[in-house]
């Protein structure tokens, strides 16, 4: 952070951020590697749903929600609890998809 800024309240908030957000890359593995493999299998409305779940369905509510409830702490805990819960629908919408095939 101090790349950025010599602020020490937004290095802070940044190491902060950053703590929060990281958490969440571990799980978003599930979801990124079954929309990878689903779209190489050719299935792209599968793929498409959990890149939607992703980055749009669950991020916004959540983001919006936990923001009122927490502040900007809350926007930065929505990223991991949205890896989670796209995770679970990725293995969801994964094994229906192969099941299918």
């Amino acid at each position: 952070m101090g790349l950025f800024t010599h602020t020490e309240a937004t290095i802070r908030a940044g190491e902060t951020a950053l703590r929060i957000i990281g958490a969440g890359f571990i799980v978003s593995a599930v979801s990124v590697t079954s929309s990878g493999a689903l779209e190489g299998l050719g299935k792209g409305t599968p793929s498409l749903l959990i890149s939607l779940c992703r980055y749009v369905v669950v991020i916004i509510p959540t983001a919006f929600l936990l923001s009122r409830l927490f502040g900007a702490v809350g926007v930065w805990n929505a990223f991991w609890i949205t890896e989670v819960i796209t995770a679970i629908i990725s293995i969801c919408v994964y094994r229906k998809a192969i099941a299918r095939s």
